[in-house]
């Protein structure tokens, strides 16, 4: 018998159903399925996402701890179901003569599959089933021809989950020493790439509060209804721009100096990796990264689409392949483009970036049944963008004129689309089209000049799709955990989102500036990369685990002995006290305070001196 272990009940019987006809079978309430291939017995079996989790060998509150084990995930409040999931696993394997890893092929996937072997199995080898979409085909194809397991994907998993649990654990319990060391009581915590990140949003928030406005004046030419605006752009000096007005105001005609015309070819928009997708599903449907990363997993799992947590912009080669994929289009409003594709054999573009486990995001299926509106939305932005990637180049027409008003030169720009191309199919971004109808030599009438006094603007908060942008650039996190680490600062408090925009609240300024202040290392970019470096290195076996290990808790023991003995000063940092005026019964100032149940007025005397007031 062969045990196949799936990552989700719902791929469970999305494999069982590939491989040939299952029935649906249950232990304790769990589900599983049985399929006869041949003369092959096959379990298909699930775990739940991760069924382990790392804890202390010995319950403590006090930092630095490092001493951890992986322990079944029912030990954390709300995860009782694991329990059954566990057993069910361990109950099964007596009877396998072979243990088969379904789970996503990733870092986090490769890590659950081996953790099901060992821990529920009790077994060290098995082999790697390895798709990048859950189409009979492709399922069928990577059961019977089964890989072993990536162990350097393994040892990297295992590394990440330890290394942030380290971080995690001993930063958030310093901050609440902190905190306690002044007799207070307040729930913080950081992590190792929240770190850095939020001091990305703090520096931004500190940049625009530190923004000084600087006047300037731009001097506009209405002419057929199109602003035509002076060629310094910008005027410093308000009477140097006062004075060209004046030369000028009254005139009512202006003579076209020049008239150029570009047409300029753009290629498609490569496929889509899933930080491009999210920034995508972020600027037209206003979706967080984190529920485009959601939707788009619920579509690969229905088998609609390929692997969403990819870094790749490229399709995969095997002609044949894409073929029978643009086939399934044929009943769809996708068909027209699907045929010719098809027909002409036409290749796609691609981009640079690449992804060893997965090719980009795509589709592979069309839905037999309605999608929700949000499923809707993702799958019909994938499949316009897959479509378009083997599209025609759109070309768009560049016009630029000069004309003088008075020998002062102003400056008309404009453009149109000449060929849609690929535009017809992956309608976004919407392209202005701007059509300038002037000749050299032409005079033209002036409806209006202008004067407008602007002012220079802050730099702009970032947005949920642009910090992810900026973590990708820096290197910080990973493809599938960077959405979730925005959301934790959200949930923490941290950070709130305000029409689109991410504003860091004083809670998340006073952490940022007392980190910096006592323990610069921890958000500090640098060391979150060097870390990120060697876990892709041992992902490919080029460092050790236990190297890296040792090393990150050396660098945290280094950081947090000094941090332990500031504890004081820490506390009275993230606090920020605010006199409020003296104590009636001992003198000493009277602070705002934290309680379990709230905010109020106490005795900074306190524990010699009792005395509360409130708010």
């Amino acid at each position: 018998m062969i045990l196949v272990i799936a990552e989700k009940p719902s791929v469970a019987k999305k494999i069982a159903n590939a491989l040939g006809k299952a029935k649906k079978k249950s232990l304790d309430g769990v589900p599983y399925y049985e399929v006869e291939r041949g003369d092959k017995k096959i379990v298909v079996a699930s775990a739940v996402g991760h069924l382990f989790t790392l804890v202390e060998k010995e319950r403590s509150f006090n930092y630095p701890v490092f001493n951890i084990k992986w322990a079944p995930a029912y030990v954390e409040k709300g995860k009782d179901y694991v329990k059954k999931y566990i057993k069910a696993l361990k109950e099964l394997s007596k009877k396998a003569d072979d243990i088969y890893i379904a789970t996503d092929y990733d870092i986090e996937g490769e890590l659950i599959g081996y953790h099901a072997l060992k821990f529920c199995c009790g077994r060290d080898k098995g082999k790697r089933m390895r798709f990048s979409s859950l189409t009979k085909k492709e399922i069928v194809k990577a059961f019977e021809n089964p890989k072993e397991i990536d162990y350097g994907l393994v040892d990297a998993g295992e590394s990440r989950h330890i290394i942030d649990w380290y971080f995690g654990i001993n930063l958030s319990r310093a901050l609440m020493r902190a905190i306690k060391a002044l007799n207070e009581w307040k729930t913080l915590s950081i992590g190792r790439v929240q770190g850095p990140t939020l001091k990305f949003l703090v520096d931004r928030e500190k940049e625009i509060k530190e923004f000084k406005p600087k006047p300037y004046w731009v001097l506009e030419a209405i002419i057929k209804n199109l602003k035509a605006i002076h060629e310094k752009e910008k005027f410093w000096d308000e009477k140097e721009a006062k004075a060209v007005y004046e030369k000028i105001k009254d005139e009512k005609f202006g003579l076209v100096k020049d008239v150029k015309r570009s047409v300029k070819k753009i290629k498609p928009p490569a496929p889509f990796d899933l930080g491009t997708l999210q920034r995508e599903a972020y600027n037209y449907f206003k979706f967080s990264p984190k529920k485009t990363q959601e939707t788009a997993q619920k579509l690969y799992e229905k088998a609609l689409i390929s692997y969403p947590r990819t870094s790749s912009q490229k399709l995969p080669k095997d002609w044949n392949y894409l073929k029978e994929v643009l086939k399934t289009l044929k009943d769809s409003l996708y068909w027209k483009w699907a045929e010719r594709i098809i027909r002409e054999k036409r290749k796609p573009v691609e981009g640079k970036k690449e992804d060893p486990a997965h090719p980009a995001i795509h589709i592979v299926d069309y839905p037999k049944e309605e999608l929700n509106k949000d499923e809707a939305k993702i799958y019909d932005l994938i499949a316009r963008r897959t479509l378009s990637a083997f599209w025609d180049d759109m070309e768009r027409e560049y016009f630029n004129a000069k004309i003088s008003i008075k020998d002062e030169i102003f400056k008309l720009s404009g453009a149109k689309t000449k060929k849609e191309g690929w535009h017809s199919i992956y309608l976004f971004p919407k392209y202005e089209n701007l059509e300038i109808n002037l000749n050299k030599g032409e005079k033209v009438e002036i409806d209006k000049i202008n004067l407008i006094k602007k002012e220079t603007q802050p730099p702009k908060r970032y947005s949920l799709s642009s910090i992810i942008k900026e973590l990708e650039k820096k290197g910080l996190g990973t493809k599938a955990t960077r959405a979730e680490i925005v959301d934790k600062l959200i949930r923490r408090g941290y950070v709130v989102e305000e029409n689109g925009s991410l504003r860091v609240t004083d809670l998340g300024v006073s952490v940022i500036e007392t980190l910096e202040r006592f323990c610069p290392e921890i958000v500090d970019e640098k060391l979150t990369r060097d870390l990120e470096e060697k876990l892709e290195k041992i992902q490919f076996k080029k460092i050790g685990k236990d190297k890296v290990l040792d090393e990150a808790e050396r660098r945290l023991r280094e950081v947090l002995k000094e941090f332990k003995e500031k504890e004081v000063e820490v506390g009275k940092s993230l606090l920020k006290k605010e006199v409020l005026g003296k104590c009636p019964k001992c003198g000493s100032p009277l602070v705002v305070k934290n309680g379990k149940y709230g905010k109020f007025i106490g005795c900074s005397n306190y524990p010699k001196c009792r005395f509360t007031k409130s708010l």
